[in-house]
């Protein structure tokens, strides 16, 4: 999709970062946030006048921030790394970078040295496909300097933040074309206000709703709502960041609360029900079938289950059932291949219950494991009963 909308705009140069060989960087452009766009699942978006385009940016604990964006000026995409501890970086020199993910052969490409305020940093643009196909999908990365490791980063949260990134891009060529011609352009829905949405679903009877991190993380207000009923304001009780699970909490009781089934079986088949892109898509809530497609993860991550069921951003934290219509699997992230031009929807990664009903358990926050394993019910039963127990959650 990311090759697509740049391909719209202007001709695309793909470069590869990759084994084979280290090729030279351009000289970075002037990395600028000229206007916050709003933050999705911890990931600030913005957009840079100078490169006419839209960005990402995180920040973690080492002060390095990772940055991700389009040049809509020449049609490239591409990726640099900031911290203001670096002052060995010369500006305009070029170093081979070395990157890791988990389980993974490493890539490696020439950087070029930059500043940025008082931090220095390193760039490279035109990226291969394999190598933004593969760090979507990884829950880390590893950046190696001159032999060294300089930054381990969560990619936690990335898939959603890409997504904001294209979304931006196509509000920026949408407002340039009307500007040429007949009138203003309506702004994306993000640009009203800093807020990110995500879905959850209850897990007690008490009103605990369960939920990703990465839905939560860097808000201070949350708010749940189902179609046809009032929004109302929820509270954060605990969180999971290395699990990515989140849990609030709401004083509406819940009649409605689905078992959490520890058995994931490799080929059953699966049902995602969340309330993704509501901006784009229906706002009341998405239903979607697959099966199981493997029972790890990326990397033999035996935490996760992947799934072929269709996902997009805003169904992070929603629940994947069986047929019976137990919860096997919190959604956490999608796996993206922009060189095609489009997303694959069947590779996709849920949370084992497993991992969720130990995080529950420490919180004392006891889950319905009443597991049912008879009469198996049609879609759209499935898709009724999951609708009386999932709610969008609204993170500012």
């Amino acid at each position: 999709m990311l090759a697509r909308l740049i391909a719209t705009t202007s001709a695309i140069v793909i470069m590869h970062l990759g084994a084979q060989s280290a090729l030279a960087a351009p000289l970075p452009p002037t990395l600028t946030v000229d206007k916050t766009v709003g933050k999705v699942a911890g990931w600030s978006i913005g957009y840079s006048e100078s490169l006419d385009g839209c960005l990402a940016a995180a920040t973690y604990g080492d002060g390095t921030t990772m940055w991700f964006g389009i040049n809509g000026k020449r049609g490239t995409t591409y990726i640099a790394f900031t911290n203001e501890k670096w002052r060995s970086i010369e500006i305009g020199e070029e170093y081979e970078i070395r990157m890791t993910t988990r389980g993974r052969a490493a890539w490696r490409g020439l950087f070029t040295g930059f500043a940025r305020d008082d931090e220095r940093g390193l760039f490279q643009a035109g990226l291969k496909d394999k190598f933004i196909d593969d760090l979507a999908s990884a829950g880390s990365v590893s950046v190696l300097f001159k032999g060294r490791q300089i930054a381990q980063l969560s990619l936690v949260g990335s898939t959603e933040a890409f997504e904001a990134v294209i979304g931006c891009q196509k509000d920026v060529r949408t407002a340039s074309a009307k500007a040429d011609g007949a009138g203003p352009a309506k702004p994306h829905k993000r640009a009203e206000g800093s807020f990110s949405t995500g879905t959850g679903f209850f897990v007690s009877e008490r009103g605990h709703i369960l939920t990703n991190n990465h839905v939560v993380e860097g808000c201070s207000d949350y708010i749940v709502q189902q179609p046809g009923n009032p929004s109302i304001k929820a509270r954060l009780v605990a969180r999971d960041a290395n699990n990515d699970l989140a849990v609030l909490s709401t004083d509406l009781p819940q009649k409605v609360v689905p078992p959490l089934s520890v058995r994931a079986r490799l080929g059953e088949p699966v049902y995602v029900y969340g309330f993704p892109q509501t901006d784009v898509l229906s706002s009341t809530g998405n239903f979607t079938i697959g099966n199981v497609t493997a029972t790890a993860g990326s990397n033999n991550d035996t935490r996760n289950i992947q799934i072929s069921a269709p996902i997009h951003g805003g169904n992070s934290g929603g629940p994947v059932l069986d047929q019976y219509a137990n919860v096997v699997g919190v959604i956490q992230s999608k796996q993206v291949a922009f060189a095609s031009g489009d997303i694959p929807q069947n590779v996709n990664f849920a949370i084992k219950t497993s991992v969720a009903l130990s995080f529950l358990d420490a919180n004392a926050i006891e889950a319905p494991i009443n597991v049912r394993t008879s009469d198996a019910m049609d879609g759209s039963t499935i898709a009724e009963k999951a609708r009386d127990f999932t709610v969008q959650v609204v993170c500012r």
